[in-house]
């Protein structure tokens, strides 16, 4: 009715629809799928989950266009030395889809090498009343193996917290189990020099292989991730190699600045169709 294009952002609405109740889930999915049809662009943030949501949604090629997350570097800086105690961190909302549990139980294995017996753990994100059960549960299994004392919480943090938090960091992993469209908390991480670990799925590989910053391991693999968080603890002038590869790599590509770039080349060639 108005005569204009119609764009539509893709950013993980496949773990929602799917978490639906059975009885609409099908439904919900169909009639989406029906109303795309009135969709000019459909703009994704990673080639994964374009891919994922072309298929699940029946869309033509010429509907989708990927435009990668962006951040604002301001406040953000590579501190000249690393932490001491090393730090590994997690941030995320604080519950099993984003793998908190794996990264306990990897923190738990590393923990019993001597390369890694001073490694302390800071975990940040969301935390609500629906993950505190879930949260007390982890810091149970910690208290039990005698390390809860080098765990340090940061829930529900503001903005410059948590610059601050990635800026005290050596190493970071956020392992989520779901199909992640694309986890901005790696490009966080980045920003502050940090290298990342994330499992082989999801827009995890496309985004490590696009910023040089970080090493894979596999999904939901505690011994995977254990494993590759002592190799760059064995190594730590190539961890900092990683680190500075990523902040150079956001600083190129994924600043607000540039993800407002890509996002007008998109939509610009719509404007004939009004």
């Amino acid at each position: 009715e108005l005569n204009v294009p119609v764009v539509c952002l893709l950013s993980g609405e496949d773990a929602f629809l799917d978490g639906l109740p059975v009885e609409v889930r099908d439904i919900a999915w169909r009639t989406l799928a029906e109303r795309c049809r009135d969709v000019d662009l459909f703009i994704a943030p990673s080639r994964y989950f374009a891919e994922l949501m072309a298929r699940r949604l029946s869309l033509r090629p010429e509907q989708i266009c990927v435009v990668p997350n962006g951040i604002n570097l301001s406040g953000y800086s590579v501190p000249q030395l690393a932490p001491n105690p090393l730090v590994l961190g997690f941030f995320g909302r604080m519950c099993r889809e984003k793998g908190l549990d794996t990264l306990v139980d990897a923190y738990l294995l590393v923990k019993q090498r001597e390369s890694a017996k001073d490694l302390r753990l800071h975990i940040g994100g969301g935390c609500g009343p629906t993950d505190e059960p879930f949260v007390e549960e982890q810091k149970r299994k910690l208290a039990r193996a005698g390390v809860l004392d080098d765990v340090s919480f940061f829930p529900n943090v503001d903005h410059s917290q948590k610059i601050a938090f990635y800026q005290g960091l050596f190493l970071f992993s956020t392992p989520a189990l779901f199909g992640e469209a694309f986890g901005l908390y790696l490009i966080e991480a980045m920003a502050a020099g940090v290298p990342v670990i994330q499992p082989r799925h999801a827009a995890f590989p496309e985004i490590i292989e696009a910023t040089g910053a970080g090493v894979l391991c596999e999904p939901g693999d505690a011994k995977s991730l254990a494993d590759a968080v002592e190799n760059l603890l064995l190594h730590p002038l190539h961890a900092r190699h990683l680190g500075r590869r990523g902040r150079a790599a956001v600083e190129k590509d994924f600043t607000i600045e540039r993800m407002a770039e890509k996002f007008t080349e998109a939509v610009s060639g719509l404007k004939a169709r009004s």
